[in-house]
């Protein structure tokens, strides 16, 4: 259902559903992103959507010998400002996301 200030809301046949939706994201329909977030009290339509947001950045083509802490933070600068940089990098513990 289109709330307003392209908003939506959607309900899910099961749970297993819903986490896929939350968890597996971002997502891409018909080119455009579709973020998904629980629904909380706080929520107001009114309010347009924030510019900016938090996203795990995925690197699935960059050779493993790049992939390093030092190269990741050069990278960085071209993606924009970068909240936290995950710990588990070097170690490659969460395949190519960074």
């Amino acid at each position: 259902m289109n709330i307003e200030n392209d908003y939506f809301l959607l309900k899910f046949q099961s749970k297993q559903d819903c986490e896929k939706a939350l968890s597996e994201g971002p997502w891409t329909i018909f080119g455009q992103y579709l973020t998904v977030q629980p629904w909380t009290l706080a929520f107001d339509p009114t309010q347009a959507y924030p510019s900016v947001v938090m996203a795990w950045i995925r690197f699935p083509a960059l050779p493993s010998y790049l992939y390093n802490r030092k190269i990741i933070t050069e990278i960085r600068e071209l993606v924009g400002k970068v909240v936290k940089l995950d710990m588990n990098t070097d170690s490659r513990v969460r395949g190519q996301f960074a």
